[in-house]
């Protein structure tokens, strides 16, 4: 947020609840706490405040709002742009070399057969 737009933030603010402090220092500690914020989510996060809570809102309470709904709005559209999940493109041995499967198993059975016939001598 740009200091013009802190400044019009803080103006909004104080009309709404007038016990938002928009003097000079006040509003450096806005923009100091809102410097990465849109002014959409800023706005969006105080409004939420003032529909939650009694209390005047403070810079560090709209900020991180402001940032939690930012984060909500990108996770939304990114589960609905994401691309669905492949299905797995690997066909079993059995399904892609009959042949060679066939053949490992008569061998796992010979070797099987020969290692009891060693045991039992």
């Amino acid at each position: 947020m740009e200091p013009q737009e802190t400044i019009a933030f803080t103006d909004w603010l104080a009309k709404i609840d007038p016990r938002v402090m928009y003097e000079e220092g006040a509003r450096e500690v806005w923009h100091h706490a809102l410097k990465n914020t849109n002014v959409r989510a800023a706005r969006a996060a105080a409004m939420e405040h003032f529909r939650l809570y009694p209390t005047a809102p403070k810079p560090s309470e709209i900020a991180t709002r402001a940032r939690q709904l930012v984060a909500s709005y990108t996770a939304k559209q990114r589960a609905l742009t994401a691309t669905p999940a492949k299905p797995s493109d690997q066909i079993p041995l059995r399904r892609r070399d009959p042949q060679r499967w066939q053949a490992l198993l008569e061998a796992g059975k010979q070797q099987r057969e020969t290692t009891l016939k060693e045991r039992t001598t």
